[in-house]
């Protein structure tokens, strides 16, 4: 089990750091559907590789950060001329 909750953390960071890539070479918008999905799919890896490891700092900026990649979601399905 602890295997698991160790690939949880090195995929959600691995995925944070290529969707930062993506979007800083301007391959991926940041105001994209795909981009804030990662952001969001990734923060909760991260989240449950914290809860698991007991790093109370790291459960709250993951927290937040999918708390802002949710809202970002939503603002993208409620207004889709807007996304990709």
């Amino acid at each position: 089990m602890d295997l698991l909750f160790q690939i949880f953390g090195w995929v959600g960071a691995f995925g944070l750091l290529t969707a930062f890539y993506l979007n800083s070479t301007k391959k991926i918008d940041a105001s994209s559907k795909a981009y804030q999905w990662i952001n969001f799919i990734c923060a909760i890896l991260l989240t449950i590789n914290a809860f698991h490891i007991n790093s109370y700092p790291f459960i709250i900026i993951n927290v937040f950060w999918a708390g802002v990649a949710l809202q970002s979601i939503f603002r993208l399905y409620k207004n889709p001329e807007t996304s990709d």
